[in-house]
């Protein structure tokens, strides 16, 4: 068996490992010891450091997210892709910082199981956070009254479409829309 010299103590002591890894993962992460078969890394039979490749920190991370029960970050980069938001977008959407977005999609942080949430509801149904989001405008309620007012000349305002608001219009606009419909319906009946 060939040794190479241990980074952290200097002896002569690394030697090439290949097997089944057992790893420790922290206490929030359930599920007991991890073991990844056919795995290989070095070791160091002096201090007891170990190097370990790209591929088996990979497989212990995704064997984490999977125990955690949260989407990986490769899944969370694709749900945005296929959104078509930037991260910037993304985590201005889910309520989050750029940076903490940024870190749950190259892996560096784990996202907490609400965020992850949001993330696969963001997947299954992206309309209801444009609707929330539309929803929490302080002048939601101005611009649909301006949006009914401009139905006089039959001409619509796209900045002011309703479609793009969602959700309840509230008692006060419902009427004046209905006012203004009726008013419509009455006026082309007329011309007929």
């Amino acid at each position: 068996m060939t040794t190479a010299q241990c980074p952290l103590c200097g002896n002569q002591t690394l030697e090439h490992k290949h097997g089944e890894y057992r790893f420790e993962p922290p206490h929030n992460i359930p599920g007991g010891s991890m073991i990844i078969a056919n795995a290989t890394w070095d070791a160091c039979s002096s201090c007891g450091e170990e190097i370990l490749p790209d591929e088996l920190t990979k497989a212990i991370e995704a064997e984490q997210y999977r125990r955690l029960g949260l989407l990986t970050p490769l899944e969370i980069r694709q749900v945005r892709q296929k959104t078509g938001l930037s991260a910037v977008d993304m985590a201005n959407l889910l309520g989050v910082g750029e940076k903490s977005y940024t870190r749950w999609e190259n892996g560096r942080s784990i996202q907490n199981k609400s965020n992850d949430t949001l993330v696969r509801l963001l997947d299954k149904n992206a309309d209801a956070f444009v609707i929330v989001d539309a929803e929490r405008k302080p002048d939601r309620d101005k611009l649909l009254s301006q949006y009914v007012s401009g139905l006089r000349t039959l001409k619509g305002q796209r900045q002011y479409a309703m479609a793009a608001h969602g959700g309840d219009l509230g008692v006060a606009n419902t009427e004046s829309l209905r006012r203004r419909l009726r008013e419509i319906v009455a006026a082309h009946g007329e011309k007929k």
